[in-house]
């Protein structure tokens, strides 16, 4: 199944070589032309509008869970269907999908999700899918927000920074919150969350510039620099009545120096883990995966003090909770048509500058979710 109205090729990126040490260049990536592929039945063609481009793609590359030649299938995107031949997908609808590093991608309702558990069967009768990821959103709120705004606040971030203050708050206008990775897709959705809730937040970047952008441009409270010699004492500063609760999406030794300031009774959300994912250098791969509370910060001498202050803690991905994902995004709607929260996406514009994209992900950190949109 064809239509004149498509190319017939479409361009795609693969890894051309291995990466040593985790020291990312564009000419690890190549560029390839493919044939427009025929459809099945079952299956639907998206043209890809935008990519986000995750911290953990580095990781995936150095330790080769994408093959040489290959592109990368674990990708969040969002494209629109041009042809189908799947019922769940009609042409012209807005879907967010799993996509390689390439302009077109197939799709299909009985697909299972790309790296991740297959979902709950309540998730599969909200999608119409398979995959968690997968799914045409309402055209009422295609129509209303741009693609960045779907991909960031009504995508992945927006949806781990909702359900992650919701089932690790409630937050209260009493609380004092701390916000680690401000600066990031998720983490400065977290603290425009909760200042809206009305709850004081303080939150954490690297460096002078970064804490400026945080305070100027998510209007909280205050924000620290984790690269201060005088870190502890910052903390104590800035929270002299303790911390009631922590969203942490960093790990590492940051995720100890703040549980050991936080309140009796307080809560800490954990979704990720960019201290490693940053480093400089990359870790080997160690032959003993650690649990997700581990990879998060969450260790054996964190959760004792978890434990001795009756703290409540949770590490999780999103797809946990996407049976209630139209709740989450009109309520994020809501609160963006209100003007109590804002998308800080930063869009890359052009399929060609992909790689370098990927790349100056782990050099220059931008605040905000990176994108790349294919225009």
């Amino acid at each position: 199944m064809q239509s004149a109205d498509l190319p017939q090729s479409f361009g795609q990126w693969v890894l051309r070589c291995t990466v040593d040490d985790g020291q990312l260049e564009p000419y690890h990536f190549q560029h390839l032309r493919l044939s427009m592929p025929t459809l099945q039945d079952g299956q639907a063609l998206v043209r890809v509008r935008l990519i986000n481009i995750h911290s953990a793609t580095r990781l995936r590359i150095a330790r080769r869970s994408i093959a040489i030649g290959e592109t990368d299938p674990n990708n969040y995107a969002l494209g629109e269907v041009v042809l189908s031949r799947d019922p769940a997908f009609a042409v012209g609808a807005v879907v967010a999908c799993q996509a390689g590093w390439q302009e077109y991608q197939v799709i299909s309702s009985r697909d299972l999700p790309v790296g991740f558990s297959e979902p709950s069967a309540v998730v599969k009768a909200l999608n119409r899918t398979n995959s968690p990821w997968t799914y045409a959103f309402r055209s009422s709120i295609a129509s209303m927000w741009p693609p960045h705004t779907l991909m960031e606040v009504l995508g992945t971030s927006g949806m781990t920074a909702w359900f992650g203050m919701r089932e690790y708050g409630p937050l209260m206008p009493r609380d004092a919150v701390a916000v680690a990775a401000t600066t990031g897709s998720v983490g400065s959705i977290v603290a425009q969350l909760a200042k809206a809730a009305g709850c004081r937040v303080v939150g954490f970047a690297g460096g002078p510039e970064r804490c400026e952008w945080v305070l100027d441009t998510l209007r909280i409270d205050g924000c620290l620099d984790y690269k201060s010699t005088s870190l502890v004492t910052d903390i104590r500063a800035a929270f002299p009545e303790g911390i009631d609760v922590f969203s942490d999406g960093v790990g590492g030794s940051l995720t100890e120096l703040v549980t050991r300031c936080m309140n009796r009774h307080g809560r800490i959300f954990s979704y990720g883990s960019a201290a490693a994912a940053y480093a400089s250098r990359l870790d080997a791969p160690s032959s003993k995966k650690p649990s997700m509370r581990v990879a998060f910060g969450l260790t054996e001498a964190v959760d004792t003090l978890l434990q001795k202050r009756n703290i409540k803690s949770g590490a999780w991905t999103v797809d946990k909770f996407y049976h209630e994902r139209l709740t989450a995004e009109d309520d994020l709607s809501r609160l963006m048509l209100m003007g109590m929260l804002h998308p800080n996406g930063n869009v890359i514009r052009g399929f060609e500058h992909l790689p370098k994209a990927i790349v100056d992900l782990y050099r220059f950190p931008r605040a905000g979710k990176l994108q790349v949109a294919f225009e």
